[in-house]
Parts: C-alpha cells; structure tokens; sequence
C-alpha cells in the first residue's frame, strides 16, 4: 500500500486545490469574468473542462472573504457548477460570523455550509484546519495534514513585523506559504507611479517577513493573477510585480518560492519551480492595451437618475445608522467626516455637489475633491459595499487630502456591509475605530 501524500495544484488567482487521500479543499473559486465593477480581469481564463475535474477531486470549498475575486456569487450560481457542488455533496468552509450573511446566501441557494470560530477543527481523522480572521472582514485558513502544515493567507493583511510576531506566538509556524505578491487597490492617480513603485517594493519586502518570522520551507506567491482592466485604471498595472520580479526578489533573499501556472500539481514535499510556469505567466504580465481586453463604463447617468438613487441610498443610510450622530460628527469640519464633496464626472464633464443631506445637484465650483464616471456614484448608492469597490478597482482620481474627506463620507456602507453601524453603540467599538483610523492614516502616508 503506498503512503498517501498531500498534493496542491494551483487552479488560478487565488485558488488553490490542497489534497489529501479522499479531502479535498478549494480555495476561493473565481476563473472568469470580469469583478469589482468592471475593474479586474484574469490574466488567464480556466476552461470549463478542467473546472469540472477539480470539482471532481474537490470536498471542500474554503471562502476567505467576500470580495468577489474570492467569493464569486456568480460563478457559484452558475446552473453546471451549482449542480455539481450540491450533487457531489461539497461543503462550504467560512468564518464564523454575527450576521451569518454569506453562509445565509449559500445555505438559501441549497448548499451546504459549515461555519467555524478560530479554534482547530478537525474535517477528516487526519486533516486540521483552523480558520483565523485578519481586520474587518478578511480569514486565512491553515491546514494541517500528516505531511505538512500550510498556512493560506491570500491577501490579508499581515505586514509589519510586530503583527507577524504576534502571529506566530498565537498561530505557530507554518511549513507553506500561500500569500498575495502584488498591490490589488489604488495606489494613487496616473501621475503618481512612484506610489505603485513602493507599494510593489512594500509586497515584497512583506513575504520575505511573512516567511522567514513563520519558518516557512517553502511560498507559493499567488492571489496577484490579475490586471486593472478598466479604460480608468489600465494604467495602474504599470508597476505590479511580475511573478519573475517576485521569484528573483525572494531568491536573493535566501527563500524557496514556487510560482506555479493553473493545472500545475505537486507533492507539497518536493515542490520544485518549473521553469515552463514562469515562462507561462512572462507574457501575461505584459501590460499593452493591444493584448488585453479594456472595459468601459457605458451608461452615463443623468442627474435626474442619480438624484433617485440618492434618495434611496440616504433612505438605506438613515435606516441603519443614527442621523443625528451623522449630523453631529458632520458639523466639525475639522473630523472631515460628511462634509458636502465636490464630484466631477468625467462622463459627461460635469461638477456635481453632494451632500448626505441634500443630495445632490450641478455646480459651477470646478474645484472638486474627486473624478469619477457617474456609474461609480451610481454603484455605491446601489450597494454597500460600493465605495469599498471604488477604492479596490481604483477608477477614480484624488488628492491624498481629498481622498480623507471622501473616505469619511462615502465609506458608511463599508461600515454597514460589515455588520457595524453608525449610532451611540459604536462608541464601545474603539477597536473598530482605531482600526479604521490606523488603516486611513497608514494609506495617507504612503500617498504622501
């Protein structure tokens, strides 16, 4: 009888497939389409046929978070893939939650879900996992089997040395590494490259950290396999590290990374770099509008339209959170929290003032705090999680200065999709506050 070994294979992006005899997890399944409003894309598309045989070897799908380059709705509901998960009996693996709102959507769709706090769960007799949160909204996931410990990051956040120390006291040490290699949300305007130039040094210097305080053998640098593909924000690929650029990085600093190409399986004890995998993704990562597909915004939305929206929005808004708090932080300009904002749609050429209060109108006043296309208004008065979209696909222009105003007016349906509201009870959240504020104020300074 021969000994059974884990195996990976990597699917694409952020999905991996760890296999240990009959159990198999999939991490966050995303393969096609475009995400985060028409403003990411693929680097390389999976083919129906190969998704439908790592469905075969799949018992487990591990979702990290909501976004939807993790957890894709649609291609969930997809009537094949759908069919085959609830068939092949595949369980769903999230974090466990207070407002219970992705696994209440998966389990409403007639999957099977299965929720778990940050203790050490057993799925299998001789599979671990452990689910950790990071942050507002994000996990990680380790799993351990008789032949390995792998830590799965994907892209939470886990970059200064103190916080990965403290990890690895709680956590312990890790033998794999899966982790983001590159800048995945705006990094400043189209004149600002030195800001994507460090951020995509930042990464770097983040998984040599990540990896030498948590002992890893071996990194997978992964959940980078994408572009800005949006006409506004195609310019933002002009400084994302190539998986090249990573491999080299991390060999000079003594470190075994694996950089693997979709289809690619390997025994985790005796991963190897293929060298066809880094020539496979050497032309994906070149960015000339003439070898990848450009979105574009089509609609632009009158401001009869808008005005509409708006109203619903602020219905929604009020609904939630406490309006005479909002009032109250409002009337200290000096917090720079719902202040009125001048809007320039770079659609139709036109300033638009907005309030949470009044709404919105056309001004004169050409000095606005921020450019976007009147479908990104649209689509944060649409959904909660709207402006998190924005500042994610980065289709939009503003000021280090400016985007501290906006962020603290337009990101009170973040707070709500994350299950946090504006009202008196929040003043007994100072961890969330203080998080909120470290996270502003670190991503100003490096703007600046």
């Amino acid at each position: 009888m021969s000994e059974i070994k884990t195996t990976i294979e990597f699917v694409n992006h952020a999905s991996v497939l760890i296999k240990y005899g009959k159990i198999g997890i999939l991490s966050d399944p995303w393969y096609s389409q475009s995400v985060f409003h028409n403003g990411w894309r693929l680097l390389y598309e999976n083919t129906e046929e190969y998704i439908d045989k790592v469905l075969d070897n799949t018992t487990h799908i591990y979702l990290s978070h909501e976004h939807p380059d993790h957890f894709n709705p649609a291609y969930l509901l997809k009537e094949k893939i759908k069919s085959k998960i609830i068939e092949k009996k595949i369980v769903f693996i999230f974090q466990k939650t207070k407002d219970r709102r992705v696994v209440n959507f998966l389990e409403s769709k007639g999957f099977t879900c299965n929720e778990f706090d940050q203790s050490k769960n057993k799925i299998s007799e001789n599979i671990e996992i452990q689910i950790i949160k990071h942050d507002f909204y994000d996990s990680s996931i380790s799993i351990k089997t008789p032949d390995t410990n792998i830590l799965n990051l994907n892209d939470c956040p886990l970059r200064e040395i103190s916080e990965i120390k403290k990890f690895k006291k709680k956590y312990g040490t890790f033998d794999i590494l899966l982790t983001q290699f590159s800048y995945a949300a705006w990094k400043g305007g189209e004149h600002e490259k030195v800001v994507r130039e460090n951020a995509a040094k930042e990464k770097l210097v983040d998984i040599s950290n990540q990896s030498k305080i948590l002992n890893c053998k071996k990194i997978i640098p992964f959940a980078s396999f994408i572009y800005f593909s949006n006409k506004l924000n195609f310019y933002m690929n002009d400084s994302v590290n190539s998986p090249e650029t990573v491999y080299d990085y991390l060999t000079k600093s003594l470190l075994n990374p694996i950089i693997m190409q979709p289809g690619e399986k390997q025994f985790v004890n005796q991963l190897r770099q293929n060298k066809s995998s880094l020539e496979f993704w050497k032309d994906k990562f070149e960015f000339n509008s003439q070898n990848k597909g450009i979105d574009i915004y089509k609609k632009s939305y009158k401001l009869e339209e808008i005005q509409n929206e708006f109203i619903k929005y602020q219905k929604k808004i009020f609904s939630k959170n406490s309006k005479a708090l909002i009032y109250f932080l409002h009337k200290f300009n000096f917090l720079g929290a719902f202040q009125k904002l001048n809007i320039f749609f770079v659609d139709n050429k036109s300033n638009y003032e907005y309030s949470i209060f009044s709404g919105i109108k056309k001004t004169d006043n050409k000095e606005h705090d921020i450019s976007m296309h009147s479908e990104s208004l649209s689509f944060i008065f649409k959904n909660e999680f709207g402006f998190d979209t924005l500042t994610v696909n980065g289709c939009f222009e503003c000021s280090p200065k400016n985007f501290s105003k906006v962020s603290k007016t337009l990101a009170i349906g973040s707070l709500n999709a994350m299950g946090l509201k504006l009202n008196l009870a929040i003043i007994f959240r100072l961890d969330v506050i203080l998080l909120f504020l470290k996270k502003l104020i670190v991503f100003l300074r490096k703007l600046k």
